[in-house]
Parts: structure tokens; sequence; C-alpha cells
């Protein structure tokens, strides 16, 4: 009789070899890269009423009224709904939503948004509205709201738990006060609310109908409600649970798929031919996403510089830190849809609005948010350029699939008891190993068009004048001063400021002041390139701190049961624009 466990330490044997090439393989590849306060908006909310009613399915209908005062013109306000469940794997999307403002029917549109995230901006650019109160009415539904009792690792079977923000910890202006009535499906058997990290309130139940009134709340102050009601009455809406099933296949599938995925992700190069400047009407985060198939490590401040170049924003150090500054009406300048986003995040809407880049949590977390809307605006403009490439994107798929399947087994085969062919653990974790190349190469998923070619060989081309010697490009550098603030939001995008500002200064020529960079130039004793490396570094490692800050204040409120504002499902927030 063959012995299991024999079977069961070599599959593991196996497993845990080909699993840890497979990780080394990946960081060989692509290795693991190395204050401002949150902005208050100048309306403000003078109550917000909430009306839902929550069905033994899950499925939550809410109804919000908004009374809204501008002290100034405004065009509307968004809201920002956080779909993310924050304990499961699952999303609560949002449905059929209807805007009223004032009892008529309001425009809105669902605009670029932060992972997690869905959000509405209501009103219309071009119909800017008086000073004055205004009442809007969002009704909405989203589903799976209902989820096992786990409070602090302790799991109660006999309990669902409704754990939501009824008011989420996202809305930048204060709020008069709140009322709330909720229809529940079952008579709770426990009920908890909280506002902000830990002050209680206190909730009235009658029967199945639950009602809530806080006084005034400051910006970013989240309201949470945890309702318990009998399993037996309302059943918890179960995540859905991952499938290996596909993994097993591409194990199946081996070395022949991967390598047949490789030949059809391949591009055949194009030359680079020095070029004097970058191809017309793209943005430098755009234009380095072409070249590489992947964003820029610094695209966040080529964007800022690229948006001051054009006129829009001035920086200025501020101490240790950075201050960015409206200068220039942003609706007037043309910016794209998702320019215009980017700068909203960071409060950055008007002539006048400014951001400070500081290492605060509070600045790290709007920098992270301007990211997101940048990324996803960026990626979006490349599509005249990168395609889809289908074997690209099946072969990542596959390969993380692939890994998180040898892992998977290697646990069953440990822990579980599960015996698994050899033949199979070894084709699987191979292929994880092999298809981890493809995986880890974000251009393995995207092939470039006739026009992202062209695209390809002018950034490059450009690239090479940026940090080429003067002799070989036969560039005048004195003869160009005007160049070098015009072409730096490429410089930093590319990764070659330091060698374009070097271009002048092997030239004996100082790089000129740059007029959007308030503190640089030989006025402020910033004369020559190296000095100039430190300014530009500095203002990088302030974007770079201050996201490290949020990084690390989201990573140490991870995890656990506590119970705070924001801390359920749901809420959001938003502000007026």
């Amino acid at each position: 009789m063959r012995s299991r466990t024999g079977s069961r330490r070599a599959a593991a044997a196996a497993f845990s070899l080909l699993a840890i090439a497979a990780a080394v393989v990946a960081l060989v590849v692509d290795p693991i890269g190395g204050g401002g306060e949150q902005s208050v908006d100048v309306a403000s909310i003078e109550s917000y009423s909430i009306d839902m009613t929550l069905e033994e399915s899950g499925r939550l209908h809410a109804t919000e009224t908004i009374v809204v005062d501008y002290p100034v013109s405004r065009r509307g306000i968004f809201r920002i709904f956080d779909t993310a469940d924050p304990r499961r794997d699952l999303d609560h999307p949002i449905e059929g939503l209807s805007v009223t403002r004032d009892g008529e029917p309001e425009y809105y549109e669902w605009v670029d948004s932060a992972v997690g995230t869905e959000t509405a901006r209501i009103g219309r650019a071009e119909v800017p509205l008086v000073p004055g109160t205004y009442t809007y009415q969002l009704t909405w539904t989203t589903r799976d709201v209902l989820e096992p009792s786990v409070i602090n690792g302790v799991e109660d079977p006999d309990t669902t738990l409704w754990w939501w923000d009824v008011i989420g910890s996202g809305w930048q202006m204060p709020i008069g006060r709140v009322d709330a009535t909720i229809s529940l499906p079952a008579a709770p058997t426990s009920v908890e609310c909280v506002i902000g990290e830990g002050t209680g309130c206190d909730p009235t139940v009658d029967g199945t109908v639950l009602t809530l009134a806080t006084g005034e709340l400051p910006p970013f102050e989240a309201v949470t409600l945890r309702v318990g009601m009998p399993s037996a009455e309302v059943p918890p809406n179960e995540a859905p649970s991952d499938n290996i099933a596909l993994a097993v296949l591409a194990g199946l599938l081996g070395a022949a798929l991967g390598l047949f995925g490789l030949r059809l992700t391949h591009e055949r190069p194009v030359g680079f031919p020095v070029l004097y400047e970058p191809p017309g009407g793209i943005r430098p985060a755009v234009g380095v996403r072409v070249l590489d198939e992947k964003p820029s490590d610094d695209e966040l401040q080529a964007t800022l510089f690229d948006l001051g170049d054009r006129g829009v924003l001035r920086i200025s150090p501020s101490g240790k830190n950075w201050t960015v500054e409206v200068v220039g009406d942003p609706q007037a300048a043309g910016l794209e849809s998702w320019e215009l986003s980017m700068l909203n995040r960071l409060g950055l809407a008007s002539v006048g609005d400014s951001f400070l880049v500081s290492r605060s949590k509070r600045a790290g977390k709007r920098i992270h948010s301007a990211k997101e809307a940048l990324e996803a605006g960026a990626s979006a403009a490349t599509r005249p350029y990168l395609r889809p490439s289908a074997p690209g994107t099946l072969m990542r798929l596959l390969a993380w699939l692939a890994l998180a399947g040898t892992v998977a087994m290697a646990g069953f085969s440990l822990f579980g008891g599960v015996d698994f062919p050899l033949a199979l653990v070894v084709g699987v974790a191979s292929f994880a190993v092999f298809g981890s190349v493809n995986a880890t190469n974000t251009g393995a998923s995207t092939k470039r068009t006739e026009a992202g070619r062209d695209v390809w060989s002018r950034v490059g081309g450009f690239t090479r004048f940026l940090s080429t010697d003067s002799s070989e490009s036969r560039f005048d550098a004195a003869a160009h001063l005007d160049w070098f603030p015009h072409y730096l939001p490429w410089a930093v995008a590319l990764g070659v400021s330091d060698e374009w500002a070097q271009r002048y200064e092997a030239q004996g020529v100082a790089p000129p002041e740059v007029g959007y960079l308030y503190g640089w130039g030989a006025a402020y004793g910033y004369s020559h390139s190296r000095s100039f490396r430190d300014f530009n570094n500095s203002f990088n490692s302030a974007i770079s701190s201050a996201s490290a800050a949020y990084a690390a204040s989201q990573a140490s409120s991870g995890g656990g049961g506590g119970f705070s504002g924001g801390s359920g499902g749901g809420g959001g927030g938003g502000g007026s624009w």
C-alpha cells in the first residue's frame, strides 16, 4: 500500500521549492521599489436626513436629503460612495441613483474615482449656482450588506450584523445635524452607535424601526451603526469563495502555453532618432506610459510641473514643506478631465486654492487619492496608443492563478491531508515560475497600435535628446534657455531631470529660472545643476514622505474587529465643486 504521508511530503517539498523560485523570479524581473491638512469645503450641510430600508436579502434602499448652504457660487456637490467592504472580499455597488435639487431632477455624472469607491458629480460645470441654500435628494440601492457576526475574532453563528457608516468619514463639509430612520428586516438583538473615534450615540428602537439623531458634526466625522439580528430570521450574505480550477487548468497548459503567450506579447522594436521636442498634444504622464507600458515613478510631480508650465500652478518651498497654489483658472486652461479630477483631489479647484505638501498622514491621503485619479485618467488617455493584449492578459491571469494554486495545494497537502498527484503539483508550480515573467511585466497585457508605435519612437527619441551629451546632439544651451522649464516636466517623468540640468551646465550655462518653481534660480542660491537636483529632489521627497505617512497609517489601522466611526461598510463622503 502506497504511503500517502510520503506522497504529501514530496508534493509539499516540490511546492515549497517552486513557490520560492517563483517569488525570486518575480523580484528579479520587477523588484520592489523603494503637514498638509485635509481640505475643508467652503460650503456646509445644514441638515442630513437619511431614510433606509434594509431587506432580508441584504439589499439596502436609501434616500438621502441633504440641505447645503453655499456662501459663494458653486456648481453642485459630489457624492463619494465607499463600495468596497472593509472586512470581506466583496463590493456594495451603487444601483439606480437618482438625484433632485429643490424637487427638480438634477444632472449628475459618474467620474473617475479611487479604487473601492464610486463618485457622482452632481450639477453642470456651465451652470453656476448663486449663493444660497439648496436641497439635494439622492435615492440609491446597494446589496450584500449583511455579514456574519465576527467581532475581535469571536464568531457568533446566531447573529447577523449590519455594520454600516450612515455618515461616511469623507464629507469635507461640516454637518449641522443628522436624522436617520432605518427599517430593519427583524427586531434587533443589539445596537451599537459611534461618532468619530469613540463618541457614543444613542439610537432609538421601536420594533424593527431604528431612529438616530445627532448634533453638529465637523468635517470628516463618521457615524457608524452596528446592528445585530437573529441569523435564523436574517441570514448573512456570503462572500464569494476563491476558485482554483483555473489554476489547475493553467498547470495542464504548462510551458507550451507560456511560450505561446510570450511570443504573442513580443513587439518589434522601433528606432529612437534624436528629436528636439516631445510629441504634440500628449502629456508627460501619458507619453511615458506609451514608452514603457507602465507609469512613471514621478508622474504626479511631472504632472504638477506640467500644469505649472501651462500657467495653472505655482510650486514654492515652505520651510521643510512645499506649497502648491492655483494661479490660473483650471477650467479656462483647457485641462483634461483627469487633470481636473487630480487637482480636485488635492483641493485645488479654483484660483487661490493651495495645498501644503508635508509629511502628515492627511497630506499623504490626499496625495494618494490624487495619484489614483491621475493613474486612472492617464491610463484612459493611452487608449489610442495602447490596446489590450488578450494573450498577455491571459498569461498574467493564469500565472497569478498558478502561483495561488501552488500555495493553496501546498497548504492542503501539509495541513489538510489532501494528496495531489505529484505530476499535477510539478506542472502547476512549474507554470507559476515560468509565467511569473509575464505576471510581473505590466507591458505584457498591452500592445502598441500604429499610432502608439509612432509615439513610442518620438518619446524615445526625445528622451535621447534630454539625456544625450550636448556635443552629440548639437544642442546650443545658451540659445535655448526657454527650453529648460518647458521640457522639465518631461525630464522628470522620464527620470532624466538631472541629465537635462547637466546639459546646460556642461556648456557653462546655469539652468535658468523656472517661473512656476518659486524659489528656484540664482537669486535664491540655486544656480547650478547640483543645486537644481537638491531643489527638485526635495519636492519629490516631500511627495514620497507624505505618501509613506499615509501608507503607514493604513497598515497600522487594518485588521481586527474594532468598532469606531468609519469602520462600517458604505459611508463615503463628498463636498461641493
